[in-house]
């Protein structure tokens, strides 16, 4: 049971990395993790593994926050550009022969 436990952890550590380098750069797309769900019949969490699911679940917390602040930052850069009156009707372009 506890090795199935050690592979959960190590999946959702993965994941954790992943986004975490995506959030480096505030220009970088985020990395699309794929959803799952904990694997039923892993019984409970070995005593051993606990500091380390806390940790995990602790980083957690944060990134979700930097996610969160992404977000409401990408939301006022949308308003701003839609704030932007559009654009009238396109001009016909315009040359002027200085040659001849």
């Amino acid at each position: 049971m506890a090795d199935d436990w050690d592979d959960v952890l190590d999946r959702l550590e993965a994941d954790l990395d992943a986004l975490e380098r995506s959030l480096r750069d505030a220009h970088a797309p985020v990395s699309v993790v794929e959803p799952w769900a904990l694997p039923s019949g892993l019984g409970p969490l070995p005593e051993r593994l606990a500091r380390r699911a806390l940790a995990l679940s602790e980083r957690q917390d944060t990134l979700a926050g930097l996610l969160e602040q992404r977000r409401t930052t990408t939301g006022r850069h949308l308003a701003a550009v839609r704030a932007v009156p559009a654009s009238r009707a396109p001009m016909p372009a315009v040359y002027l022969d200085v040659e001849g």
